[in-house]
């Protein structure tokens, strides 16, 4: 087994290796539960679903920009994402316009803040993805640039610092305080945003300090946290007698919950696929919430470079962003 690689930036299912376990009781001590996830084609949202905020694209400055893909059909690509701040505005990495756009809880348009120059590749090029957003404040963006491990980091008084990491790191999540992803071994590690020291950790963590860890196989998910060891068995509805290879990404919320968008392509035939979707959540003690319907997560303006599922610095309801090919839209569980 390998471990999961792939549980945002850019959705790769991986093989598996032996889940790494941590906890003050031996592994052996805590019994491993099977259940069965059943998921769907994509559809509508649900009614729990509320809508938060619609940006749209143009040359505006409250707009967000776009700019070409590299297909050479002239496909254009929205913002590299959002975030949500703990003071409940959004950021979104403008890549076009080479800012960070912000934006009040409902979308209105507050103003911007633009990337200095030096920070730019050949003083035009805005490579980073992935914002994240910490409890104190600042916006995180993971560096892009071939060569260069590096983060740009935009406190909340807007000064930027480049922060040089020692190696590359796949970042996937954040408590708040510290960065968490993989290294090119596969080991779970931990990066201060402030230094870029990078440390290999036994978990990753959420809010308030939770650990969990995940990982995939071909029809399953393993969730680990402290005293809880699940095996989510992965079934498509329209297809279930077919292999489902899942992609995830988490979150977890300021009461422990974790949050886990499951997408699993589901290989009806070679060179024929199709969509399985949901998203559910366990609780601290291992409790698996129903599967919530999922509308599809890309579009041909979607970059496929940041996060859908995310849950603001304080609070327990997630949310989920979507990048189409008319503007950024935003929804909250209700």
């Amino acid at each position: 087994m390998r471990r999961l690689r792939s549980l945002g930036v850019v959705l790769v299912v991986a093989s598996l290796v032996p889940l790494a376990l941590a906890s003050s009781v031996p592994a052996a001590a805590v019994p491993q539960v099977t259940r069965t996830i059943t998921l769907h084609a994509p559809s509508a949202l649900n009614s729990s679903w509320g809508a938060v905020s619609t940006v749209g694209y143009g040359a505006a400055a409250a707009k967000l920009g776009t700019y070409l893909g590299g297909d050479g059909d002239g496909v254009q690509f929205g913002p590299s994402y959002g975030t949500q701040a703990r003071d409940k505005t959004w950021w979104y990495l403008d890549v076009a316009k080479a800012r960070l756009a912000h934006y009040s809880t409902n979308g209105t348009y507050l103003g911007q803040v633009k990337v200095p120059k030096k920070h730019l590749t050949q003083g035009l090029y805005l490579q980073y993805q992935n914002p994240q957003a910490l409890k104190d404040g600042s916006i995180v963006l993971i560096g892009t640039t071939i060569g260069g491990a590096k983060l740009l980091v935009m406190s909340r008084s807007h000064r930027f610092t480049s922060v040089e990491l020692k190696r590359w790191v796949s970042i996937h999540a954040t408590d708040g305080t510290y960065l968490y992803g993989f290294n090119t071994g596969d080991q779970t590690v931990r990066v201060n945003p402030r230094t870029g020291a990078i440390t290999t950790v036994a978990w990753m963590r959420g809010q308030g300090g939770r650990r969990f860890n995940l990982s995939v196989g071909n029809g399953y998910l393993k969730v680990t946290r402290p005293g809880v060891k699940l095996k989510l068995r992965l079934v498509s509805a329209e297809h279930p007698g077919k292999s489902a290879y899942p992609q995830l990404e988490a979150t977890t919320g300021k009461d422990g919950r974790l949050w886990i968008l499951i997408s699993a392509l589901v290989e009806l035939s070679p060179g024929d696929n199709a969509d399985a979707v949901g998203l559910i959540s366990v609780t601290p003690s291992g409790k698996v919430s129903p599967v919530q319907p999922i509308r599809t997560l890309t579009s041909a303006a979607d970059p496929g470079d940041g996060l859908h599922l995310g849950i603001r610095y304080g609070s327990t309801k997630p949310w989920l962003m979507f990048i189409d090919t008319d503007a950024a839209r935003v929804y909250r569980l209700k």
